[in-house]
This record gives C-alpha cells, structure tokens and sequence, in this order.
C-alpha cells in the first residue's frame, strides 16, 4: 500500500521534472533552430587549449545571422524570419516562466531546478544577442520589416525580464530553506 505522502513527494518530483525538461527543450530547441552555438563541452574545449584539433576546427559554427541570410537575403525576409523566431523564442520562454511560477507557489525548489532555468535563462539571452546582431546586419541594408522585428525583440526582451525574476525568486526560494526536495529529484 501507498501511503498519501509518497504520493504527493511523486506528485511534486513530477512538476520540478517538468520544469527541467521544458528548460532542456527550451536549450536544446534553441539550438537546432540556430538561435545559439551548439555547445561542444569541456572536453573539446579542452582539446583546442592544448593543441589538439577539434572536430569543428575545419569550420567555424555559423551564427544566426549567417544561417537566415541576413547580409544576403532580402530584407524583408531577413526581418520577417527574426521576428518569426523572436516571438517563438518569446512565447516558449514565457511557458517556461509559467512552470517555475507554479513550482514557486509549491515552496518546493531544487537546486537542480535553479540551474535549469538559470542555464535556459542563459541561452534567452544569447538568442536574443543572435536575433539582435542580426537585425543590425539586415539593418544595414534597408529597413522595410523592421517594425515586426523590433515589435517582436521589444516582447522577448519583456519575457526575459520576467523570467530574470522569476529565476531571483526561484534562487531565493531555494536559499530560504523551503525546498524539500534534494537536488538529485
């Protein structure tokens, strides 16, 4: 038999588990749309420090700007694809920003928890950098779209700054003594 407690602890691993999984999918999506290099790790990174060949020496990662065209396509279409992508990013994050609120109100905050939605957090951040330097790139050219783009950069700049709180208040949280869960949950 079950007790009522065990039910509640899987019940609560459940919704912190959902929480690292969607910063997960949110890191891993913005990676394979382009948004942000793909991160190779310490140990690649190692290799390159003491002179050994990386499997990425031969070509350099392009950046967003070169995956979109943006120096060659039109554009309009350059700022079409970043205010496409912007809102995307935007929208993902501010589902994300939703789960940790709901974490939040449980009191029950992991440190592994903190670290994923910090380190999705992270990569907003840089997406955002990407959809910018990009802007300025097709900007350079012309302006016609730019107004959806900018729209659409001003929205996910929002929706960082509130993640940005949520991840203080996810910290504090954490750092209160509230959790009751470990960091391996």
């Amino acid at each position: 038999m079950v007790s009522k407690e065990a039910i509640v602890e899987t019940s609560l691993a459940s919704e912190q588990s959902a929480l690292r999984e969607s910063a997960t999918t949110f890191k891993v999506n913005a990676e394979a749309e382009g948004w942000v290099s793909e991160s190779k790790g310490l140990a690649d990174f190692a290799n390159i420090l003491f002179g050994g060949a990386s499997e990425q020496t031969d070509r350099a990662p392009a950046s967003y700007g070169d995956k979109i065209g943006a120096g060659d396509l039109a554009v309009e279409e350059v700022f079409r694809t970043i205010e496409t992508d912007a809102r995307q990013a935007a929208t993902s994050l501010q589902q994300l920003d939703l789960l940790a609120e709901e974490l939040l109100l449980t009191g029950k905050v992991s440190r592994a928890d903190v670290i994923s939605f910090e380190s999705a957090l992270v990569v907003a951040q840089k997406s955002y950098r990407s959809f910018s330097e990009a802007a300025g790139i097709a900007g350079a050219r012309g302006n016609t779209g730019l107004t959806g783009a900018e729209l659409a950069l001003v929205h996910f700049a929002s929706s960082i700054d509130a993640a940005r709180l949520s991840a203080d208040q996810l910290a504090s949280a954490y750092a209160s003594g509230s959790q009751g869960v470990t960091a391996s949950s």
